[in-house]
């Protein structure tokens, strides 16, 4: 998929799991609408993102009806690195 800089950084806690799940949003971030649409209508949605320790971004289908919380941060690109 070639290199491609986070749009954003989505937290998600899972049913039973007492930390979050942090994926590197790549492309169109969702909005905490859409996040929070899915989650009510347990929705499985495709997501393009690279997990902590990986640039490699891929596709992720998530379940939203076992997502318990989700956490949205946009991503600041500078001249020395990626803030969230």
């Amino acid at each position: 998929m070639g290199e491609s800089k986070p749009t954003g950084e989505l937290h998600l806690r899972m049913v039973g799991q007492t930390t979050d799940w942090r994926l590197l949003v790549h492309g169109a971030s969702p909005t905490e609408d859409e996040l929070a649409s899915w989650m009510q209508e347990g929705m499985v949605a495709r997501i393009l993102v690279a997990e902590q320790g990986s640039n490699e971004p891929h596709t992720l289908l998530v379940n939203f009806s076992h997502v318990v919380s989700a956490r949205l941060f946009p991503v600041m690109h500078t001249g020395r690195g990626v803030h969230f």
